[in-house]
Parts: structure tokens; C-alpha cells; sequence
């Protein structure tokens, strides 16, 4: 079914199953004029009754020609809910509500994706009713009409009570669940399905009414599902059974990882977070796919004048290079995808990471393990003893690992780290901070990479984008300069950006910035010189990504670095 392309149609409000009737008695009438009873809510009317989404809704639903229905009184019928499964209504974010000779009314978050609605086409057979509604209100009725009835079911067939508060049983009984059919069932698909959907962490949050399951995709924390309250105790097991954890703490935070083989062969790290919250433990599962987050130098978004000084980097036999930017912005992405070039080469490459993330061919990898006093200090000082020629050390974070790094950056070896600054500059003066001698520093600070990572738009749904006057004149783009951002589609998960790469500003240490690295350096004036050395700063490389229409001026605005 296409809705109507109508530009100012009045959306009537469906806000109870009587009047979603009256609709399908009508043949789903709006473009005859029908109306339910108590006419039709102004957009005031409509956002005071939602979440601070419905207002994109309202003109949605306006522009579409279609109704807007609210959930809250609206209880599926059986016959409805059973036309397309669980895990097909989370995926395609929608709800079938009424059958009514031959029609069927279905609530969506999107009722202008065509992939959906022929989705929903083929697998209802009947001719599909669009109604928009709020994202929260689908997420509420997906959670009461599928996921709990799911989860009840699941429940009784482990033995437990669905009205349980899920509290932790004795270690037995908690290993007895982890290994029960349906909950390997659970964990495993929500495992595929994050894979399958570019995440990179899974989030379980549990709460006072059960447990909140969300994606982070491209940044973005997306509401999946939520679980039954007295099935998190066991989901959880699962979850540390994987991570080989103690099955009978629950008051102290466990780490863990392993591997994890999906349907088609792959294997995709784990890294798994476990913590003590008020209505149970909190879990996170950090996926590492070495298809989407292992990068060569080509997917890194660099021009053809900061590629060459990459490689001139890479072709020193000794020096420091590194990159810096906050925590999540690509830094280890950076350094492994320069790893990847350098072990072309016929030398020897020893790394130590915490922990190692992803595991290269050729190249000597070592992890931090604290209990045994093996530090990043402790091995670097094994490493000059080891004949390397580059080192990678997974961040300098103390005055002992900067001194070590410089020295070994001195002596003949190729030094790749990372550090938490804000911009190249201030990477001067925060190593000078640590203790490192300024003539130390001059001698062997060879290149700064700062950056950041930015959401790409999503190329199905972009629209011209209303940027604030605010922004435009902070970042300096002129009123009449037109930027677009996502709206949101079955290919970017509604969210509006699919993807994400680097933004970043690169200050090769040349002969008049050396003469700035002193005792009291100031990060303002380095920042200065290096522009006029041919640095490119990131704020102004983000405004021309968005000039370029590859990101918004919003994300340039939001990872802006002065």
C-alpha cells in the first residue's frame, strides 16, 4: 500500500479501538473526509498527549495523508498480533492492531518506507492500513503484545513464575538456566541480531517493570526489546557463562570475554561489563567484528596530502606518532589500520594493549595484566630487549609509560600510542605535563593525529536540514548555504545516519613547531603554527563534511574541537 502523498492533509487522532474500527468500516476513509468522533487534534493538542517525538510525527502523519493513532487504549486483537512474529515487528518497528474483511490496520513509526510496507504486504496477505505512530508508543505495545507474552511462555517452560521478581537463585540453579534451550535461544539471537545490525555494544538494562534491551548503533543507543523481569537472573548467567565468570557473585563487577561463532561460520569477539545495580545486574557485551571495525588506511576518510604524511610517518625508522581524540573516537582504529600497512613490511611489530581488541597475523600482540605486574611500563622495558621495530602501546596514561615511550622513540624504534586530549596541540602540553623533557619531546615527537568519529547521513532518507542560526553563525556557514540530515528509514534503523568514519586534524611536528616545544608551552600558539603549517583543524574539517553533504551541521556542531 502507497499512503497518499498529501503536503497539508488534516490527520484525524485514532485513540481507541472503537474508533479504529470506525476507520476500517470506512475503508480507511481520510481521503473522503472521515473524521472520529472529537474531531481533529491541533499539533499542540497532539504533542501534549506524547513524548517529545510526536511532533516530527504530527507532520508526518500529515504529509502522508494518514492518520494518527495512540496505543495506550488500543489492545490488538489476537488475530492481528498473530500475522507477523515477534522479532518482524521489532525489526520493522510496527504493530498490527484490527483485521476487518480483507484489511488489515497496522500502527508504524514509518508508514513512508516502502521496503516496509511491502514487508508487511507480503507477510500479512491482506491490504495493510497505515496509521503513524509515536516511536515510544510502538516500543510499549511491541513490549506488551509480543515480548511479554513471548517471555511469559519462555518462563513457564523454565519452571519460573512470570510474576517473579527475578531475583538471583543459589549458583546451581542460576548454571541449570543458563544452559536451558530457550535462554541459549535469547542470547544467541540477540548476539546475531546486533552483528547483523552494525552494532557495537548490547546493553541490558534492568528496571523496576523488566529489562531494557538496547543497541548502540552508529553511537546511538536504539530500544530493541524488553524482558521479563523474572528472566534476567537467568539471561544474565548465560551471559557470564559465556564471559567463564563466577556464577555466584552478584555484588561485585565481573569482566570477560570470548568468542562467539554466528550461523554463516564467522567469529565475533566479546568483551563483556557485568555490574551491581538496584533491580539486579547491569549488562554490557562490546562486539568486536573484524569485518566492520577493522579498518585499512583507504576507509579512514584521508585526504591525498595527510595519506602521504601517513606513509612518510610509517617510513621513519625512529620517532613518535599518535593519535588522540576522547574516549569511542577511533584512536586503536587508527593505529591498527596503520599496523595493518607496516606489517607489509619485513620487520618486527610488538604491541601491548588493554586489552587486545583484535588479534593480527605477524604481528607479536601482548595484554596488560595488572595482577602479575604486567604493565605497559613493565613491557615496554621488555620490548627494548626484544629487537622490535615498531611498538604500539595501547595509551600513555602516566609519567613512567611517557618516559619509556620517548626513550624507546629515541633508540631506533617506531613508537605508535594514543592519548586523551582534545586537539594535536594540547598533546604538546600535556606530555610536557607527565614529565617528559621538552628537548626529549623535540627530539622524538614525530606527528599528531586528533580526531573524532562522526555519523555519515543516511543516503535513503536525507532531507534538507533546518540548522540553527546559532550554529551557522559559530561555525561560520552563511544563511543561505543548505545542509541536509536523515529522517529516519528501514536502512539507518530510524535513526537518520548509517555509518560512521573519522574526522580529524593531523600537525606534522615540523622545524618552526619544534621551536615552540618548551618548558611552558603554550597549546594556543602550537595550534596557531600548525595551521599555518597546513593543518586543517577538525571543526572546519567537519563543516566541509557537511558542506559536502556527507554529515549534518548538527554533527559537525556536536564534535567541534574549539
Amino acid at each position: 500500500m502507497e499512503p497518499a502523498k498529501t503536503t497539508d492533509h488534516v490527520s484525524p487522532l485514532i485513540a481507541n479501538g472503537a474508533a479504529l474500527m470506525d476507520y476500517l468500516q470506512s475503508g480507511g476513509g481520510v481521503a473522503n473526509g472521515w473524521k472520529p468522533t472529537g474531531g481533529v487534534p491541533t499539533m499542540e493538542q497532539w504533542v501534549a498527549l506524547g513524548d517529545d517525538t510526536t511532533e516530527g510525527q504530527y507532520h508526518l502523519a500529515r504529509s502522508l495523508g494518514l492518520p494518527l493513532v495512540r496505543l495506550a487504549d488500543i489492545d490488538p486483537s489476537q488475530e492481528a498480533n498473530a500475522l507477523i512474529r515477534p522479532e518482524m515487528a521489532r525489526r520493522l518497528r510496527a504493530v498490527p492492531l484490527r483485521v476487518h474483511q480483507g484489511m488489515v490496520a497496522v500502527a508504524m513509526e514509518d508508514p513512508g518506507n516502502g521496503d516496509t510496507l511491502a514487508t508487511l504486504d507480503f507477510l500479512c496477505r491482506q491490504r495493510v492500513m497505515a496509521m503513524v505512530a509515536t516511536p515510544r508508543d510502538i516500543r510499549n505495545a511491541i513490549a506488551e503484545h509480543y515480548d511479554r507474552v513471548e517471555d511469559k511462555d519462555i518462563a513457564q517452560q523454565l519452571g519460573l513464575d512470570p510474576s517473579a521478581l527475578g531475583r538471583e537463585s543459589n549458583p546451581q540453579e542460576m548454571e541449570r538456566l543458563a544452559k536451558e534451550k530457550p535462554v541459549v535461544r535469547i542470547v544467541a539471537g540477540l548476539i546475531a541480531d546486533a552483528v547483523a545490525r552494525r552494532a557495537s555494544d548490547i546493553h541490558l538494562r534492568p528496571g523496576e517493570g523488566g529489562t531494557d534491551v538496547l543497541y548502540r548503533i552508529d553511537d546511538e543507543m536504539v530500544p530493541v526489546r524488553r524482558l521479563l523481569r523474572t528472566l534476567h537472573p537467568a539471561v544474565t548467567s548465560r551471559v557470564k557463562v559465556l564471559g567463564s565468570m563466577n556464577l555466584a557473585e552478584h555484588r561485585k563487577p565481573q569482566d570477560g570475554r570470548t568468542t562467539f561463532v554466528l550461523d554463516d561460520g564467522r567469529e565475533v569477539d566479546l568483551r563483556i561489563s557485568v555490574l551491581p545495580a538496584i533491580y539486579g545486574e547491569s549488562v554490557v557485551i562490546r562486539l568486536l567484528d573484524t569485518n566492520e571495525s577493522l579498518w585499512n588506511l583507504e576507509q579512514l576518510g584521508l585526504t591525498a596530502a595527510d595519506r602521504q604524511r601517513i606513509d612518510d610517518v610509517m617510513g621513519r625508522s625512529h620517532g613518535m606518532f599518535l593519535t588522540t581524540g576522547p574516549t569511542g573516537c577511533g584512536k586503536s582504529t587508527t593505529l591498527y589500520a596503520m599496523l595493518l600497512e607496516l606489517r607489509k613490511q619485513r620487520i618486527n611489530i610488538l604491541t601491548i594493549e588493554d586489552p587486545v581488541e583484535f588479534y593480527i597475523d605477524e604481528i607479536q600482540q601482548m595484554q596488560v595484566n595488572r595482577a602479575a605486574g604486567f604493565t605497559f611500563a613493565s613491557a615496554m622495558r621488555n620490548f627494548l630487549r626484544h629487537d622490535p621495530d615498531v611498538i604500539m602501546v595501547g595509551e600513555i596514561r602516566d609519567e613512567e609509560t611517557a618516559g619509556i615511550a620517548v626513550e624507546s622513540a629515541l633508540t631506533g624504534h617506531l613508537l605508535l600510542s594514543t592519548l586523551h586530549t582534545n586537539t594535536a596541540a594540547t598533546t604538546v602540553t600535556r606530555l610536557l605535563d607527565l614529565g617528559v623533557e621538552a628537548y626529549l619531546l623535540r627530539a622524538s615527537l614525530l606527528a599528531v593525529m586528533s580526531q573524532r568519529l562522526v555519523r555519515l547521513t543516511c543516503k535513503h532518507c536525507q532531507e534538507v536540514e533546518p540548522a540553527d542560526p546559532h550554529i551557522r553563525a559559530i561555525l561560520g556557514v552563511a544563511p543561505e548555504e543548505v545542509f541536509h540530515h536523515g529522517r529516519g528509514c528501514s536502512h539507518c534503523d530510524g535513526l537518520g545516519v548509517h555509518k560512521r568514519r573519522a574526522v580529524y586534524e593531523m600537525m606534522i611536528i615540523t622545524p618552526r613547531i619544534q621551536s615552540l616545544i618548551l618548558p611552558g608551552a603554550e597549546a594556543d600558539a602550537i595550534h596557531r603554527l600548525a595551521i599555518e603549517e597546513g593543518m586543517v583543524p577538525i571543526t572546519q574539517a567537519a563543516v566541509q563534511l557537511a558542506r559536502d553533504g556527507l554529515i549534518s551541521l548538527a554533527e559537525a556542531w556536536r564534535v567541534r574541537a574549539d
